[in-house]
C-alpha cells in the first residue's frame, strides 16, 4: 500500500504536536482547602487530597496526613491562619499518594511518623518523603505537654494504617480506614467511600474496627468527607460486614465479577466508575474466595 509523503508528513507533525502538548500540561492547580474548627487547638483542612488535621502546642504543630505535593504552600498557609507554632511532626495514615505527597517539601524541618509497613510501601513505590519514624504496634508523641498515639489495629484499607488519637480531645484520626465520601460527590451509601487497597482487608476490616471502638473517643475525622461521630464508625462496621456477607454469598454461587459488581452498584450506591468499583471487586472477590 503507498502512503503519500504529505499524509506522512501530516501525521509525523501532529504526532509531535500531541507530544509537545502533553509535555507542556501542567499538573491540576491546587484548589484551596477550608479550614474546619474542631477545638480550640485542632483544626481540620477539608478539600483537595485527604483530610489534614492541625494540632497545635506551645512547642509546635502535628499534622495528620498532607495531600498532595500540590497542596503544600496552601497548607502551609492555612496552618499559620492559625498559629505562629512550626510544624514539629507529621503522622502519614498510610502511603497513598493524596495523603503523603507534601511529605518532602516538609523535611528536614519536620519529622514524620508513620507504621513501618506504610514506610515499606513508600519505599517500593519510589514515593517522595517516606517518614523517618516508624512503629510497629503503638507510638507516643508528647509535645508542648499534649499526648499524641498512633496505633496500628491490623489491615484495614492497607496493611500500615495508624489511627491517630488525641486522647486529651477524645478524637480520632482514621485515615482511609473510615471515609464518608471519596471525593466524587455521594450517593448516600454508608460504604461508599470504602476502598480496599493493595494489602489491606476486606475480612480483618471488621477486626481492626472493633478494636478501634475499645478506645474512647467521640469525633473521628475521616480521611475523606465530613467530619463524624463514634455513632458513624459503629455505622460504617455494621455496613461492611452486610456488604462482605452478600459479596460472600454470590461468591460461594459462583457469580461473576459483573454480576458482583451491579449488586455493588445496585444494592449498596457504589460508584459504576469509582476506584473502589472499578479496582477492588476482584480482589475481595478472591479474599473472600
Amino acid at each position: 500500500m503507498k502512503v503519500s509523503l504529505s499524509l506522512l508528513l501530516a501525521v509525523v507533525l501532529l504526532t509531535a504536536g500531541a507530544a509537545v502538548h502533553a509535555q507542556n500540561q501542567q499538573p491540576p492547580a491546587p484548589v484551596p482547602s477550608r479550614i474546619q474548627k474542631i477545638t480550640d487547638d485542632y483544626y481540620v483542612l477539608l478539600g483537595e487530597g485527604g483530610n489534614t488535621s492541625v494540632y497545635v502546642t506551645d512547642e509546635g504543630v502535628v499534622l495528620v496526613d498532607v495531600k498532595f505535593e500540590r497542596n503544600f504552600d496552601d497548607i502551609q498557609a492555612k496552618v499559620k491562619s492559625i498559629t505562629d507554632k512550626p510544624i514539629k511532626y507529621i503522622f502519614n495514615t498510610h502511603a497513598h499518594g493524596d495523603h503523603t505527597g507534601g511529605n518532602q517539601k516538609f523535611l528536614p524541618t519536620t519529622q514524620i511518623i508513620a507504621h513501618r509497613n506504610a514506610r515499606a510501601a513508600m519505599m517500593q513505590g519510589k514515593l517522595p518523603g517516606p517518614p523517618q519514624i516508624t512503629y510497629t504496634d503503638e507510638i507516643g508523641l508528647n509535645l508542648g505537654g499534649k499526648e499524641v498515639i498512633g496505633h496500628y489495629f491490623g489491615r484495614a484499607h492497607t496493611d500500615g494504617d495508624t489511627w491517630v488519637y488525641f486522647p486529651a480531645l477524645k478524637l480520632l484520626a482514621a485515615g482511609d480506614s473510615f471515609n464518608t465520601g471519596n471525593g466524587q460527590g455521594q450517593t448516600g451509601s454508608i460504604t461508599y467511600g470504602l476502598f480496599i487497597a493493595p494489602g489491606g482487608s476486606l475480612v480483618d476490616i471488621t477486626r481492626t474496627l472493633d478494636g478501634v471502638l475499645k478506645w474512647d473517643f467521640d469525633v473521628v475525622v475521616p480521611g475523606h468527607g465530613p467530619v463524624g461521630k463514634r455513632a458513624d464508625i459503629i455505622k460504617w462496621r455494621a455496613e461492611i460486614e452486610k456488604l462482605r456477607n452478600r459479596l460472600t454469598e454470590m461468591v460461594h454461587q459462583g457469580k461473576s465479577k459483573d454480576e458482583v459488581t451491579k449488586m455493588l452498584i445496585d444494592e449498596f450506591g457504589w460508584d459504576p466508575k469509582g476506584r473502589a468499583t472499578t479496582n477492588s471487586v476482584e480482589s475481595m472477590m478472591a479474599e473472600v474466595k
